[in-house]
C-alpha cells in the first residue's frame, strides 16, 4: 500500500512540474518574441530625392537592439521627408539618408524618348548623366552652342535594345521638380544627348 501511495504521490509531483515547465516555457518564448519594436520600412524601390507619400511606406517588427535610433519607430512619422540614398523594398527607413531640409529638392520620375545614338555607349542605370541640349543646323543658320541643361542626375531606366538599329531609345531620369518642365520644354525643339558624367 505505501509503495502505492508513494507511487501516486511521484506521478503528481511530476505532473505538477511539467505543468509549470510548459507555463515557464510558454512564459519566455513570449518575452522573447516580444522583443523590439515597430518600425517603418519602405514597401518598394525609392531614388535619390523622392518625397515619402502614403504607399511608400509600413511597419515592420523587428528588434534593432543598439541600433534602434538610426531608424523611425511607430511612434514617428517620416511622410513628406526626402530620402538622401537608394532604398530597396522591405528596407528599414534609416534618419542618415533622410532629411526635412527645404534645400534638398524631391525629384520626379521623368521619361523621355531621345536618338539611340545620342545616348553614351556602356551607361547603365543607376548612374549618373549630364543632358545637353543641341540645335542642329538648318539652311545656312549660325551653329548654336550645345547647352548643358541638368548635370549629375539618375539614370532611373534605360532601354536600348534598338540601339543597334539607330531608332529612339527610352529612357527615365530623375529630376528635381523645379527642372521637371524646363527638361519636357527642352524636348520640343532640338535633340537631347546623354553623357555618362564618370568614365
Amino acid at each position: 500500500m505505501v509503495n502505492k501511495k508513494e507511487t501516486s504521490r511521484s506521478r503528481i509531483t511530476l505532473a505538477i512540474s511539467l505543468i509549470v515547465t510548459s507555463f515557464l516555457s510558454a512564459f519566455f518564448l513570449a518575452s522573447f518574441s516580444n522583443r523590439g519594436s515597430d518600425y517603418w520600412v519602405v514597401t518598394h524601390d525609392v531614388s535619390v530625392g523622392h518625397q515619402l507619400a502614403i504607399g511608400d511606406l509600413e511597419l515592420r517588427h523587428v528588434d534593432l537592439a543598439d541600433s534602434a535610433t538610426l531608424y523611425f519607430p511607430v511612434g514617428e512619422d517620416p511622410l513628406g521627408m526626402v530620402t538622401t540614398a537608394k532604398f530597396q523594398g522591405g528596407q528599414l527607413l534609416s534618419r542618415i539618408n533622410t532629411t526635412n531640409n527645404g534645400k534638398i529638392m524631391a525629384t520626379s520620375a521623368v521619361p523621355i524618348s531621345i536618338r539611340a545614338s545620342d545616348v553614351a555607349a556602356g551607361v547603365l542605370a543607376g548612374e549618373q548623366v549630364d543632358i545637353y541640349w543641341v540645335i542642329d543646323s538648318q539652311n545656312g543658320e549660325l551653329p548654336i552652342e550645345p547647352v548643358m541643361i541638368l548635370g549629375g542626375i539618375t539614370l532611373l531606366s534605360f532601354d536600348g535594345k534598338n540601339k543597334n538599329f539607330g531608332t529612339d531609345a527610352s529612357l527615365t531620369v530623375a529630376v528635381e521638380e523645379t527642372q521637371v518642365l524646363h527638361l519636357l520644354h527642352a524636348t520640343t525643339h532640338g535633340r537631347l544627348v546623354v553623357v555618362s558624367a564618370h568614365v
